[in-house]
C-alpha cells in the first residue's frame, strides 16, 4: 500500500473512533442517565467534561401553546415566494446551529480540542479572523466583539412603528430603547463604518422610528456622560457582548426617569441607588459567548457580580415556562445554578440575571411605596440586568422577549392593558424579519 493509502485508512480511523465515542456519549446521557436514571460514579466519569449534559437534552421550557391563550387576530396571509425563501434559509441557519451545538456537545472533550487548535495558531503566528456574521474581531485593548454588517433596517422600524401604534389605540405609551452598539468611534475608528456598523444601524433605526412620532431612549449618548473616567468598552464585558450588571442598572435609573417625566408619576429613588445594593463579587467566573470561541487560550475570563438590595424587597415571581411560580425578596430573580461551579464552557453566569431568556416573566411587587403602574418590557438578553431593578419600582412588571414567546403580542396587551410598553431590543439585525415561525426579535405582532 502506498503512503496515501495509510494516510486515508489513518483518517478513516480517526472518524470511526469520533463517531463511537459520540455515540457512547449519546448512549449514557439518553438512555442511562435520562430513561434509566442511572447517574453514578460511572456515567458522571463518561461526561467528565460537561457536568450539565443531561439538562441540555431537553427544551428549556416547557410547552406552552401561548398562540392559543394569547391568539392573532386575523389569519396570516398566504407566504410568497421570498417570504418562502426567507423561512428556508432561517430553517437552514437553525439546521447549521443545531448540528454545531450536537457536535460540540456530545464529542468528548471538545474544548480542549479547540484550545489545542488555538494554541497552535498561537504559535505559528494564525491571527486570520474572517469578517463574517458571529465571527468574533479583537480590539486593541483585549474587547472582543460581534461585528454588524450594513442592513436595511426599514422593515423592522415598520415592524415597531406598527406596534407603538397599536399601544396608542389602546391607550399605552410605547418607548423604545436601542441596546447601544459595542464600539466608540473615538477609539475604535479602524472598525466603525468599516468593519461594523452597529452605530450606524442604532442611528437609523432611532430617526426612523422619530420620523413616525414614536418615543425613544437613546442611551449610547448617557453612557459617555455619565461614565466620563470609564473607557467606553469597559461598560461591557472583555469576553461577552452584553453589558457589566452595573451598567444594566444604570440603564434602569434613565428608564425610570422616562417613566416619570412621561407619565407624570413619581417612582420611588431608593430603589435605583447603587449605593443601597450589595455586590457580591466572583473574580475571574466568567467566559461570555464570544469568549467562549476564542477559549481561555486568547482571552480572560471576566470578573462576576450581582447585585442584592440593602432595603427589604418582597416579590412573587412567575416563569411559567419554567414552572416557576414563588414569593420571597430580591434574590428570587437569580438562577444560582449557573454560578453553581466555575465552568467557562458549560455555565452562564450573565443567565443567572432574571433566570436569562424566557418566553414570560410575570413580577408583582408588594413594596408599598412601588408606583401603582404596570410595565410590559419586550426584550431581549441585554434587558435581563435592567428590567428586576426596574421591576422594584412598581407595582406589576410583565417581561415577553419574542424569541420565545409564540403568541400574538397585540393580543397580550389587550388582555393585560398595561400602562407602558418599553421595547428594549438589540439593532444588531442582519437578517430580513421572519414571521412564520413566530420567533424572530422584531415579530411584535
Amino acid at each position: 500500500m502506498s503512503i496515501r493509502d495509510y494516510i486515508m485508512r489513518f483518517c478513516a480511523g480517526l472518524l470511526v473512533l469520533a463517531f463511537f465515542l459520540i455515540f457512547i456519549r449519546w448512549f449514557t446521557v439518553v438512555i442511562l442517565i435520562d430513561n434509566c436514571k442511572w447517574d453514578n460514579t460511572l456515567t458522571r466519569l463518561v461526561l467528565w467534561d460537561n457536568w450539565r449534559l443531561p439538562e441540555r437534552i431537553h427544551p428549556r421550557e416547557k410547552d406552552i401553546d401561548w398562540a392559543s391563550l394569547y391568539p392573532f387576530p386575523e389569519p396570516q396571509p398566504e407566504r410568497s415566494l421570498l417570504a418562502e425563501v426567507r423561512q428556508q434559509e432561517n430553517k437552514l441557519r437553525e439546521e447549521q446551529e443545531r448540528i454545531a451545538n450536537w457536535s460540540e456537545t456530545y464529542f468528548p472533550g471538545y474544548t480542549n480540542i479547540v484550545e489545542t487548535g488555538r494554541r497552535y495558531d498561537q504559535f505559528i503566528g494564525w491571527n486570520i479572523r474572517p469578517l463574517t456574521i458571529g465571527s468574533v474581531q479583537v480590539l486593541s485593548d483585549g474587547w472582543l466583539f460581534f461585528p454588524t454588517l450594513p442592513f436595511d433596517l426599514q422593515e423592522y422600524i415598520d415592524e415597531t412603528a406598527s406596534l407603538a401604534e397599536f399601544c396608542q389605540q389602546q391607550g399605552t405609551k410605547f418607548l423604545f430603547v436601542p441596546n447601544p452598539p459595542a464600539l466608540d468611534p473615538t477609539t475604535d475608528s479602524a472598525f466603525t463604518g468599516r468593519l461594523d456598523f452597529g452605530l450606524q444601524k442604532k442611528d437609523a433605526m432611532l430617526q426612523g422610528l422619530q420620523a413616525c412620532g414614536i418615543a425613544t431612549l437613546d442611551l449610547y449618548p448617557y453612557m459617555h456622560r455619565d461614565f466620563p473616567d470609564t473607557p467606553y468598552h469597559q461598560l461591557f464585558f472583555r469576553s461577552d457582548h452584553h453589558w457589566l450588571p452595573t451598567t444594566g442598572f444604570w440603564a434602569a435609573t434613565h428608564i425610570a426617569q422616562w417613566l416619570e417625566d412621561a407619565g407624570d408619576i413619581s417612582l420611588p429613588k431608593d430603589c435605583l441607588r447603587l449605593t443601597n445594593y450589595r455586590q457580591e463579587h466572583y473574580p475571574a467566573y466568567f467566559l461570555g459567548s464570544q469568549g467562549k470561541r476564542m477559549t481561555t487560550v486568547l482571552t480572560q475570563p471576566d470578573n462576576f457580580m450581582l447585585l442584592y438590595p440593602e432595603f427589604p424587597t418582597c416579590l412573587h415571581y412567575e416563569i411559567p415556562g419554567l414552572g416557576i411560580d414563588t414569593y420571597g425578596d430580591f434574590s428570587i430573580t437569580y438562577d444560582m445554578h449557573e454560578l453553581e461551579r466555575k465552568d467557562f464552557y458549560g455555565s452562564n453566569p450573565y443567565a443567572a440575571y432574571n433566570h436569562a431568556d424566557c418566553s414570560l416573566i410575570r413580577i408583582e411587587n408588594f413594596a408599598p411605596e412601588a408606583a401603582n403602574i404596570k410595565l410590559l418590557v419586550i426584550k431581549d438578553s441585554f434587558a435581563n440586568s435592567v428590567a428586576p431593578f426596574l421591576a422594584l419600582c412598581v407595582k406589576q412588571m410583565d417581561i415577553i422577549d419574542p424569541r420565545w414567546f409564540k403568541g400574538s403580542i397585540h393580543s397580550y396587551i389587550h388582555k393585560t392593558q398595561p400602562d407602558f410598553v418599553l421595547v428594549l431590543h438589540t439593532i444588531d439585525l442582519d437578517y430580513p424579519l421572519e414571521r412564520d415561525s413566530h420567533q424572530d426579535n422584531y415579530d411584535f405582532r
